[in-house]
């Protein structure tokens, strides 16, 4: 019988890992760094990414807020009032 001790200290039997996960362990580990790799890089190019690049802002102006009021108002959706309350609210 011959009984190995992994590098890490980890009781490997005969050679194949306890339940002969020797090889697959340190594969899912490469994977595993791998992903995280991945994972690091694509936060990275999104912060760095300009926040103009994106073709919808969620942060409206005034000038585009008052255009929707408009759209709003055109299609029914707000009454005369509530336009005017956004219009004054909106202009300053």
């Amino acid at each position: 019988m011959v009984w190995q001790i992994h590098d890490r200290g980890k009781f490997e039997g005969f050679g194949y890992g306890v339940g002969g996960w020797g090889v697959m362990e340190d594969l899912l580990w490469v994977l595993l760094l791998l992903g995280l790799l991945v994972l690091v890089g694509v936060l990275i190019a999104r912060l760095l990414r300009s926040p103009h690049s994106s073709k919808t802002s969620p942060i409206q102006t005034p000038d585009r807020a008052l255009e929707v009021a408009r759209e709003r108002y055109a299609k029914g959706e707000i009454s005369l009032a509530e336009f005017e309350t956004l219009k004054k609210n909106l202009s300053g």
